[in-house]
């Protein structure tokens, strides 16, 4: 029984991190060549839409307030966008590198900049770190 009952708290033990980790929201900076947000964590949705629209969603809503105080304007912290038509060949690398990140479950690292209904992506990079299942 001591046997089943430590197995039973080692696997526990395994899982635990996976119900402590804190879910992610973007961080904003002021810096002189323009104020910026940035996101590191894992994709939660990637949303695409025929109305020349990409919207990676991050696991933690961006506190708006937290824009505002370095100067971007934005009315919904829940994602960030790409409109496709200002840049094809990049929104096809930002989608390709998001999918990538999902189905790896990699974490992201993602630049928003202009201000919006939505702050916009400007580049990404994907991380090395993996979650174990």
């Amino acid at each position: 029984m001591k046997i089943l009952i430590l197995f039973v708290l080692f696997i526990i033990f395994l899982s635990f991190p996976k119900f402590l980790a804190a879910k992610t929201a973007p961080s904003c900076y002021s810096h002189p060549g323009g104020s910026y947000c940035q996101y590191n964590g894992y994709v939660r949705q990637i949303y695409v839409n025929s109305g020349n629209l990409i919207l990676m969603y991050f696991e933690k809503a961006l506190d708006v307030s937290v824009a505002a105080d370095v100067g971007l304007d934005v009315t919904n912290g829940g994602a960030g966008m790409i409109k496709i038509s200002d840049n094809p060949e990049f929104a096809k690398m930002f989608y390709s590198t998001a999918l990538a990140a999902q189905a790896s479950k990699r974490k992201v690292i993602v630049q928003l900049r202009r201000s919006g209904s939505y702050l916009t992506i400007d580049r990404i990079w994907l991380d090395e770190e993996r979650v174990e299942n």
